[in-house]
């Protein structure tokens, strides 16, 4: 565990907080009030993963939960998260679950 990773942990819940807005690795950074670099090291060594692979497995499960109330198109859970389209949603949801968001939706 780095030293201070109260930087990280302010940050892992702004992006909680923040999910449905374009976040950016500078933005998380001068959150945490440190340079990219830095703070890219430190989150890693904090959480396992880089800023940016934490940020979309956080997306991720928001979209299964959003997915399953069922009130949003795949369309919509994909522009409100942020992914550059549908079609990059679709293949980063099946390589986090193995299953397209359809299959997910079904198969709950």
């Amino acid at each position: 565990m780095p030293e201070n990773p109260a930087p990280v942990i302010r940050v892992c819940r702004y992006i909680d907080d923040h999910l449905t807005e374009p976040l950016t690795l500078a933005d998380l950074a001068g959150h945490a009030g440190l340079s990219r670099h830095y703070f890219s090291r430190l989150f890693r060594a904090t959480t396992g993963d880089p800023p940016m692979r934490y940020l979309m497995r956080r997306r991720i499960e928001h979209a299964r939960r959003l997915l399953l109330d069922r009130r949003h198109s795949v369309c919509e859970i994909a522009m409100l998260l942020h992914f550059a389209d549908q079609s990059h949603f679709c293949r980063s949801f099946r390589r986090s679950t193995g299953l397209s968001p359809l299959q997910y939706s079904r198969a709950q």
